[in-house]
């Protein structure tokens, strides 16, 4: 499908209302999302009982996703000046950012889930400073793929620098000498996530019901493992749903270039936006620990406990008459 029709039709016409309607609520969605996860990133920072391993990774996670939204959000910004379409060099230079977190954010994901796994397979050895050597090892593994990948992409963009995009953040990195390696990467990432979560799961529930023991976190642990699970959940469902809606069946509908911008695209578009704005509401909904940081730091209304004056020790005017 080429978006050469597109070009001719939009080039030198200035602001184009459909389009920049359609990317404006997106751009809400993105932002509205920025919001939420840097909302997490401060209770993360601010709240003392979340200073663990895990919860660093989380809001790491929430603050990389964050700049995905910013990058979701700049075709907006070419469309409302009338731009357009820019080419694809400038595009990489300005997305550069967003890819970078992009590449970081799926790894995280990934960290996150195998920090779990460790802490229910082996809890006395991560207990006892094995998930600091964790730590350690997973942003050491995180900064290397992400230097990796977008080398690949500058590569595969640099082939293709006069071409003219809207400057989605998947324009530079599924160039045709990337795309492939980008999504089998991101499917490879995403479905050794959801293993990992499972085999977490299933130590959870053998250690209880054959061993006559309680699950080896403790409550407050194990719902913040059903948080991450809803969060892996929605972002799998979203991947997966978008890369087999996009390539599979979109091919056999044959639909014009015009219905896929302007009604696939968006739907696809919207829904990937909305994942990655989850993480906040899901941790809100789903863990105590989390909640009760949110309410603390970012409730306006502060619930004073009132001080009960002895009251012999109180003079006749402090009695109200």
């Amino acid at each position: 499908m080429s978006s050469n029709e597109l070009y001719n039709l939009y080039k030198d016409a200035g602001p184009v209302p459909t389009e920049i309607v359609i990317n404006g609520i997106i751009t809400v969605i993105c932002f509205s999302g920025i919001i939420l996860n840097m909302l997490l990133v401060y209770v993360t920072v601010k709240s003392k009982t979340l200073h663990s391993t895990c919860n660093i990774l989380i809001a790491l996670y929430a603050f990389s996703i964050s700049f995905i939204l910013i990058g979701n959000s700049v075709p907006f910004f070419v469309f409302i000046f009338g731009i357009n379409f820019i080419s694809l060099q400038l595009c990489f230079y300005i997305q550069i950012i967003p890819l970078i977190f992009t590449a970081l954010a799926i790894l995280l994901q990934l960290c996150i889930g195998f920090d779990r796994l460790f802490a229910v397979s082996f809890p006395i050895w991560y207990q006892m400073g094995g998930r600091f050597k964790l730590f350690k090892i997973f942003i050491a593994i995180c900064c290397a793929k992400t230097v990796l990948v977008n080398i690949s992409y500058y590569y595969g963009s640099s082939k293709h620098w006069e071409k003219p995009v809207m400057c989605t953040i998947g324009d530079p990195a599924h160039q045709p000498e990337t795309n492939s390696m980008s999504t089998i990467l991101s499917l490879i990432t995403y479905c050794a996530d959801f293993i990992c979560y499972v085999l977490i799961w299933l130590v959870n529930y053998f250690r209880n019901g054959h061993h006559g023991q309680s699950f080896t976190e403790s409550e407050r642990n194990k719902r913040l493992l059903i948080s991450l699970s809803v969060i892996m959940s929605i972002g799998l469902i979203c991947y997966i749903g978008t890369c087999v809606f996009l390539n599979g069946v979109t091919p056999l509908l044959s639909l014009n270039i015009f219905t896929f911008e302007y009604i696939v695209w968006p739907i696809c578009n919207c829904l990937a936006s909305m994942a990655y704005s989850s993480c906040t509401p899901v941790l809100f909904l789903c863990s105590t620990e989390y909640r009760k940081a949110f309410c603390k730091y970012l409730c306006k209304s502060e619930h004073r406990s009132n001080v009960v004056v002895p009251l012999r020790n109180m003079r006749a005017s402090d009695i109200p008459a």
